[in-house]
């Protein structure tokens, strides 16, 4: 098992990202923008890292709450190898880094990590039943599945609770000498000859700061394309363009035991209505059920996202077609109604490395529906980055900036 200071071993395929650097000697002033799943993994393995000059500080600024947005309500599903070319070697070297975080500090009892067996199922009210049904899930409605096969296994595919994780690992950054969480909204970045010297923050609590630094990284998610426009000169930010694209997530608590099976679910409804919603059972007795996407704009921040009744009640349905443990009728009760936005680039693939155009820069965003899987990766490897100049775990060239 990796140490706290060394938690992945280096692979042999380095990532041309930029250009090797000698690791900085003096100290730096990093601040990290966004407090999600990716923003916090930065912290944390920066705040750790044997390459991190004595003396440095790191501040991680959040506008709402540590995991507020999708790190906090996304469904929380792993999978090593269901990914593209350019995104490959990051998901399967995040996947692995998940389960090395979980074995190192009990992932299973702090933040729910288990693997999981993964299927797609069809099910079609508007079809008779089938004679014969053969699903491997002993709480879905074998009657009405028409058809199912294996989408990953133990080996590939795995959860996690996305709050409790990107939390806990909050947390252990907080621990770390030279550390603050600055809970407001970056509004204005100052810079010196293309070098950033101090950002400007409008506090949560009312007033202003000003925090200086050397080093900036932006992390925040679907807000990343209107953050980078606002802080940085047009010609950079031109290349970060994130839109986001809500979904929703019922979180509901059953009285009926259910298994660790994952579910990627094509559903025709008696109605003839179409949707893909995804059920994600957790190891606390509880299942998630996340789709009703919606083509609402972005609220300015994370506090605004509200769902919408219309897609919870869809969903609801959904939930109950797809398996009757999860009805009302069966005793299951909804905990929570939440909505968040996926973040989407504009370019079609994630945005991570150094900004060009300005010093000491960086970006990490665009993970669309595998932020929880990459999260970690990309915190990993832009630690690598601005620590010591080179990617060496995962092979990200494919995704600069």
């Amino acid at each position: 098992m990796a140490s706290p200071a060394s938690p992945v071993s280096p692979s042999a395929t380095p990532a041309s990202n930029a250009a090797p650097a000698t690791p900085p000697a003096t100290p730096m002033n990093i601040v990290i923008v966004g407090g999600g799943i990716v923003g916090t993994c930065l912290a944390y393995f920066i705040s750790i890292s044997p390459a991190r000059p004595k003396g440095s500080t790191i501040t991680l600024i959040e506008g709402t709450s540590v995991a507020a947005a999708a790190s906090g309500n996304a469904g929380g599903f792993l999978a090593r190898d269901w990914h593209g070319p350019a995104t490959a070697s990051l998901s399967a070297m995040s996947f692995d880094l998940h389960r090395k975080l979980a074995e190192q500090f009990n992932g299973s009892k702090n933040w729910g990590y288990r693997t999981v067996d993964t299927l797609s199922v069809t099910i079609d009210e508007s079809c008779p039943p089938p004679k014969e049904s053969r699903i491997a899930v002993p709480w879905l409605s074998r009657e009405a599945v028409s058809a199912s096969s294996s989408l990953g296994t133990h080996k590939t595919t795995a959860q996690v609770h996305p709050r409790l994780f990107t939390r806990f690992l909050a947390e252990r950054f907080l621990r770390e000498p030279g550390t603050t969480l600055v809970l407001g909204t970056a509004r204005a970045l100052a810079l010196d000859d293309g070098h950033p010297t101090s950002i400007m923050v409008d506090l949560k609590e009312g007033g202003e700061r000003i925090i200086d630094c050397d080093t900036i990284a932006l992390t925040a998610g679907p807000w990343l394309g209107k953050l980078s426009s606002e802080l940085l000169p047009s010609s950079s930010a031109r290349g970060l363009a994130v839109s986001g694209q809500m979904a929703h997530t019922l979180l509901i608590r059953t009285t009926e035991p259910t298994t660790p099976h994952c579910l990627f679910v094509d559903l025709t409804l008696t109605d003839g209505s179409v949707s893909e919603p995804e059920v994600y059972p957790r190891p606390d007795g509880t299942t998630v059920i996340c789709g009703a996407s919606s083509d609402e704009p972005l609220p300015a921040s994370a506090a605004e996202v509200a769902a919408i009744p219309e897609m919870v009640e869809k969903l609801k349905v959904q939930a109950t077609a797809i398996a009757p443990v999860l009805g009302a009728d069966r005793g299951a009760v909804v905990e929570t109604t939440t909505a968040c936005f996926l973040p989407i680039p504009d370019r079609g693939r994630p945005i991570i490395g150094k900004v060009p155009g300005v010093d000491g820069v960086y970006v990490g965003g665009g993970l669309s529906c595998w932020g929880i899987t990459q999260g970690p990766g990309v915190g990993l490897v832009l630690s690598e980055l601005i620590l010591e100049g080179k990617v060496v775990t995962a092979d990200v060239s494919k995704l600069a900036p």
